[in-house]
């Protein structure tokens, strides 16, 4: 960016310049100073050798060193509003510290020059040194700056409505999404300013900017902010392709898993479970009484013997003819019994290929589930 202390610091009038002495402590009443072209010559060289740079690195700095600490003794990792409401508390803080860490080393060291500088009643007011760094800011500045900042506010805008869920959970709800929300109007806003800015520039004729704004570095800056803007962007939308993807696989998957219910309740594969339990047991408990029955008849006869009495000898086979149409009975029971049994082999095989087939494809939802986790 370029460097605009020179156009704040400095007013040219008929009687020289008019120079605007940094505080040491930054707040409080300014000086100013009369000043010829060697002694503005003595003054910038001692202003411009500490980089502006000094400012953003300790202010970063401090916002990074508060938001860890903030994060570590607050117990919880999401930020809360309450945490927000904290870190905006203590902007003015970082500000006031980088601003003397960064002012006050200059203004020390300015002090001999400025001891035998004349005093002036004439003023730099804040008109004129934002109109001076108008002046210093060329169109082109301007407008890399709003555009980074239009594509930057986008970005945090998808940010928010991901941590949302598309909006359907409030901001306040989340700290981290009400503080994307504050960070989109803030940027929302820097935006519009930069390229009104711009604007104002190309309609008044301004943007021929002086031959050390033309140098590349002084674009250095707004480039910078535009290739992060660009990237977040695309990491944004990365993200939001990703997730889009993994919730179109995710609703697959649970489409698939409703027909594996469905085809579950369809089958009555419990039911039938309990159906071949049932058959199995009551089988069982058949056969063995068959084979008790068959081992005990229930009817005893005498051996046949010689017998010169007929009707005994008839009543004798008689009971051996009941005693073997009985264990034909059984007999018959008994191989209906077997294929029951057989049959319910059958059944409870089937039964198991398909709660087989179920388990594979359950199994093969998990692989896909665990695949999209990674």
């Amino acid at each position: 960016m370029a460097d605009n202390r020179e156009a704040i610091m400095f007013k040219k009038v008929p009687d020289g310049y008019v120079f605007r002495a940094p505080n040491p402590w930054v707040l409080g009443r300014a000086r100013f100073y009369l000043v010829d072209e060697a002694q503005k010559t003595k003054l910038l060289a001692i202003i411009t050798a500490r980089s502006q740079a000094v400012f953003w690195v300790i202010f970063a700095g401090l916002i990074g060193i508060s938001t860890a600490a903030l994060a570590h003794f607050s117990g919880h990792h999401n930020p809360t509003p309450r945490d927000f409401v904290v870190m905006l508390a203590l902007v003015p803080i970082w500000l006031y510290a980088a601003a003397l860490v960064s002012v006050r080393p200059t203004a020390r060291r300015l002090q001999p020059l400025l001891a035998g500088l004349p005093r002036t009643d004439q003023r730099i007011t804040a008109a004129e040194m934002r109109q001076a760094v108008r002046k210093t800011v060329s169109f082109r500045h301007y407008l890399l700056l709003g555009v980074s900042q239009a594509i930057l506010s986008v970005a945090l805008i998808m940010l928010a409505l991901q941590k949302t869920d598309g909006g359907r959970v409030s901001v306040f709800a989340d700290g981290g999404a009400f503080i994307l929300v504050f960070c989109a109007v803030v940027v929302v806003v820097s935006s519009l300013s930069f390229l009104a800015a711009a604007l104002d520039k190309a309609r008044r004729k301004q943007y021929q900017a002086a031959p050390a704004d033309r140098s590349f570095k002084t674009l250095l800056l707004p480039i910078f902010c535009l290739v992060v803007s660009i990237g977040l962007l695309g990491v944004v939308v990365t993200t939001a392709l990703r997730t889009n993807e993994r919730q179109h696989q995710v609703a697959l998957i649970q489409g698939r898993l409703d027909n594996l219910k469905a085809r579950m309740n369809g089958s009555q594969i419990r039911s039938r479970q309990e159906s071949l339990k049932f058959r199995t047991v009551a089988n069982r408990a058949r056969i063995g009484e068959l084979l008790a029955k068959q081992n005990n008849p229930t009817v005893r006869c005498e051996p046949t013997t010689p017998t010169d009495d007929p009707a005994r000898l008839e009543g004798i086979q008689a009971c051996h003819e009941f005693a073997r149409r009985e264990q034909e009975d059984i007999q018959g029971e008994l191989a209906a019994a077997r294929a029951e049994s057989e049959a319910i082999q059958q059944d409870n095989s089937v039964l198991q290929k398909e709660v087989d087939a179920i388990r594979t494809q359950v199994d093969a939802l998990q692989t896909e589930i665990k695949a999209i986790g990674k």
